[in-house]
């Protein structure tokens, strides 16, 4: 009789020892179908750009100024994002 309960006990221990695994498994397939799900995002983002991008070729160029204009705005723009620091 005692061998009896000794084998279902370790029956269930086994049973319990299984079913941690598979809850394991299952969050690890959880985990890598969020991973998936955030790589299939930016791969849509990414062919979304590249349609953009061949869109605006196909349109002509984006900048029909000179050099110097674009230096000018480049300046411009930096001037604009720039922080005073200290006394400045």
């Amino acid at each position: 009789m005692f061998s009896l309960i000794q084998k279902a006990l370790r029956a269930a221990r086994s049973f319990d020892a299984v079913c941690e695994r598979i809850t394991a498994i299952e969050a690890e397939i959880a985990d890598i179908h969020e991973k998936l799900e955030r790589f299939e995002k930016l791969a849509d983002e990414n062919e979304s750009l590249w349609q953009f991008l061949d869109e605006q070729k196909e349109e002509g160029p984006l900048w029909d100024a000179t050099a110097e204009d674009f230096q000018d705005e480049i300046a411009n723009i930096m001037l604009r994002s720039m922080e005073p620091h200290g006394d400045a």
